[in-house]
C-alpha cells in the first residue's frame, strides 16, 4: 500500500511540474491574425524608397505569411511555419514557458526563439520577439485560436 501511494505521489508531482512549464491554454491550433512587425516595415520611409519590384516581392511575402502562418501546440511539441527563400516551410520544435516568455527550440537547426507573451487567453495570443540584449521588440504578431469567432 505504501509503494502504491509513493508511486501515485510521484506521478502527481511529475504532472504538476509538467503543467507548470506547459500552458494548457496554448495547446491548440493558432492562426495568424496580424503581423504588426512586418506591417510596420511596410510603412517605413526606407521601404517606400525601394523600387516597384521590391514592393511587390515584400507584399507577396506578407500575403503568404498572412495566409499560412500558424502555431500548433501538441504536448511539448510545436509545429509552425516560416518563410525561407520566398516560400513557406514547415518547422517543428520543442516549446516551454518561462514566466512571461515562450521559448521554442527548433528541432531542424540549433536555434532557440524567445517571445514575450503580451497576451494569452482562450482566443488571442500576442507574441513579441525577444531580441539580443535581451530586449523585447516593439511590435510582434497576433494569433487567434482557430475555434474563436
Amino acid at each position: 500500500m505504501v509503494l502504491i501511494d509513493l508511486n501515485m505521489t510521484l506521478r502527481l508531482n511529475l504532472l504538476l511540474i509538467f503543467t507548470v512549464f506547459l500552458d494548457p491554454i496554448l495547446e491548440a491550433r493558432w492562426v495568424i491574425q496580424s503581423f504588426t512587425s512586418f506591417e510596420r516595415v511596410l510603412d517605413t520611409q526606407a521601404f517606400q524608397a525601394m523600387d516597384t519590384d521590391q514592393h511587390i516581392r515584400a507584399y507577396e511575402m506578407y500575403s503568404l505569411a498572412m495566409k499560412e502562418f500558424e502555431l500548433v501546440f501538441k504536448g511539448d511539441t510545436i509545429f509552425f511555419k516560416d518563410l525561407r527563400n520566398e516560400a513557406i516551410i514547415d518547422k517543428k520544435g520543442i516549446w516551454y514557458i518561462d514566466k512571461d516568455t515562450l521559448i521554442i527550440n527548433d528541432l531542424e537547426i540549433m536555434a532557440s526563439y524567445k517571445y514575450f507573451i503580451q497576451q494569452s487567453d482562450s482566443c488571442r495570443l500576442i507574441l513579441k520577439p525577444i531580441l539580443p540584449g535581451p530586449k523585447v521588440a516593439k511590435y510582434g504578431s497576433t494569433y487567434k485560436f482557430i475555434d474563436c469567432y
